[in-house]
């Protein structure tokens, strides 16, 4: 990498992380293309490597950006440095695969240091309503440690449950601030509305039915997940969602959003044997298709030119977004297919979802040669350097 990009690299926490977010994105199913004995175990990799390597990048890249906003404090280039090192640290000990406990402890040293270092800033500015963000990632790294032991199948299906109430929780808040905020200064305003008896209902819905789900109570959880997807798809009514289509950037968002009803709502069908679905399906629409598209489309904002106070969405970037949105599709497909077809179609949502997240390396790398935007996800101020 060339000095200067070296050197923009590190104005900012979401740059580096962001750039290794994309870069995982590629990697991680890259397994599922190898023969057969090559490699890492592929599915104990993806499911890993998508929840704690990809996932885990974004989540620290966001919330390092947005630590700033709320203790009015600078993150600096160490800071960043050190948490970039810890990532890798515990991509190269997994992948190595270390005896444990060094492994799991390894891996889970960025989440307790990122949630621990959060943390103490926020309560030292007394900002005590961002405490949950700010802690959410020892979740994680709790849920790392469980995961390379005994609890391992646990632990990877409570991950992407958990992601579902990180989505629900900041995710909503977001796209209602943005909606909000567009539908302000466009001609023709409309109301936008997010009833917190929807927003907060839904996430103590979805909340009750992890719960339900880890007790053993399959069939209370059934309904507790269809109940907390159907609320957050009525989030999107009171939105407006269908009024996004005259503002792509944020189109991009109620599109991702919309994966997250989708996922809870299959995952209380996979609970209620009637339905006869897989766990895995819902499961995919939850990481590939809410995690996956909600991440491209936040991430997406921070590389956007900013032009008479909105965001344009580049061609590359419209491109990477619907070949992710496609690979999830074509992924969901997995759980009603022959089984003669699901090798093809594994390989082909794999395919897709690595010519997505490519795409947006791409539209990314270009706009680190550009000065660090001031907010760096809206565009409700100029860029600054």
């Amino acid at each position: 990498m060339p000095r200067h990009l070296a050197h923009a690299l590190w104005l900012a926490p979401y740059r580096p992380f962001f750039l290794l977010a994309g870069l995982w994105a590629v990697l991680m199913p890259a397994v599922w293309l190898l023969p057969a004995g090559l490699g890492p175990d592929p599915l104990c990799w993806h499911q890993h490597e998508l929840l704690f390597g990809m996932g885990g990048a974004a989540v620290g890249g966001y919330l390092l950006t947005a630590l700033p906003a709320w203790t009015g404090r600078p993150v600096a280039p160490t800071i960043t440095r050190i948490m970039v090192a810890l990532w890798f640290a515990g991509r190269v000990t997994f992948t190595l695969g270390p005896p444990p406990p060094l492994g799991p402890l390894v891996g889970a040293a960025y989440f307790l240091a990122l949630g621990g270092w959060l943390s103490w800033h926020v309560a030292k500015a007394r900002v005590w309503r961002k405490m949950p963000l700010a802690l959410a990632p020892l979740s994680l790294g709790c849920l790392e440690v469980f995961a390379a032991g005994d609890f391992e199948h646990d632990a990877q299906r409570m991950a992407p449950l958990f992601f579902a109430l990180l989505i629900s929780l900041v995710g909503g808040r977001a796209i209602a601030a943005f909606t909000h905020r567009w539908s302000a200064r466009s001609p023709s305003p409309f109301p936008v509305a997010d009833p917190r008896w929807l927003s907060v209902g839904g996430l103590m819905a979805l909340l009750m039915a992890v719960v339900a789900l880890v007790c053993g109570f399959s069939g209370l959880s059934g309904v507790l997940f269809i109940m907390a997807g159907m609320m957050q798809l009525a989030r999107m009514l009171a939105w407006r969602s269908w009024r996004s289509h005259r503002y792509p950037a944020l189109l991009l968002l109620h599109l991702a959003w919309l994966w997250l009803p989708i996922g809870l709502i299959l995952a209380g069908m996979a609970q209620l044997p009637p339905f006869g679905l897989d766990m895995a399906t819902a499961l995919h629409a939850i990481t590939m298709g809410a995690m996956g598209t909600m991440m491209l489309a936040i991430m997406g904002r921070a590389a956007m030119i900013r032009a008479a106070g909105r965001l344009l969405v580049s061609r590359r970037l419209a491109v990477a977004f619907c070949l992710v949105y496609l690979s999830a599709l074509i992924r969901m497909l997995m759980g009603w297919a022959d089984a003669e077809n699901l090798d093809a179609i594994l390989r082909l949502a794999a395919l897709l979802w690595m010519g997505g997240w490519a795409v947006f390396l791409l539209d990314f790398g270009w706009s680190l040669k550009s000065p660090v935007p001031r907010p760096v996800l809206s565009a409700s101020s100029r860029a600054g350097s």
